[in-house]
């Protein structure tokens, strides 16, 4: 399964790629059944499968791509990732791709791994401190845009609320692209 973000898109975007429909539909049940209202496409994507036998020894047999639009609470990303718990749950690898054209990011910026750090911070304190009342949401419900922080949202959610176990990169190919991103191990 795949995990992207689309600025062009006013709610999430299921879109079935590859194989049975059972999964993608499962993806579309789980999104819905926690408020969302996402849509649902059925494509081909060449450039996707094409990456994924890059980055893959076996093509998947099933392949669906969640497409998150920009603007959500930084709440509802991380709602869609507790969502998507239960696809990784049964054994299911989620990619999460953020296709970025120019290198804006990196995975030694250390504004990106000290935001990532807060996140866990925030979970430990959560976890050890609770009030009656709740969280007092106020940042949780600002408006995100950056596609790579909302992206980021989804993904720390759903690698458990830690920090990433592994970071990888890979060095530019012929035409220029680099690869590079966070593990979280199950």
């Amino acid at each position: 399964m795949l995990l992207s973000t689309d600025t062009s898109l006013q709610a999430p975007e299921v879109t079935h790629l590859k194989g049975d429909h059972e999964r993608s539909e499962r993806v579309f049940s789980l999104l819905s059944s926690r408020g969302f209202t996402p849509d649902f496409q059925d494509e081909t994507c060449e450039g996707r499968e094409n990456f994924l036998r890059a980055l893959l020894s076996e093509e998947p047999e099933d392949l669906c791509e969640l497409r998150l639009n920009t603007g959500m609470s930084e709440g509802e990303y991380r709602l869609v990732g507790q969502c998507l718990e239960t696809i990784r749950e049964q054994g299911v690898l989620v990619i999460c791709l953020d296709d970025k054209r120019e290198s804006q990011v990196s995975l030694h910026d250390r504004h990106l791994r000290e935001m990532i750090s807060g996140w866990v911070q925030d979970q430990q304190w959560g976890a050890a401190i609770s009030f009656k009342g709740g969280q007092s949401g106020n940042r949780h419900n600002r408006k995100l845009e950056d596609p790579t922080v909302c992206l980021l949202n989804a993904a720390f959610t759903l690698g458990g609320c830690k920090f990433p176990q592994r970071m990888f990169s890979s060095g530019m190919n012929n035409a220029g692209q680099m690869l590079s991103g966070f593990g979280w191990m199950r």
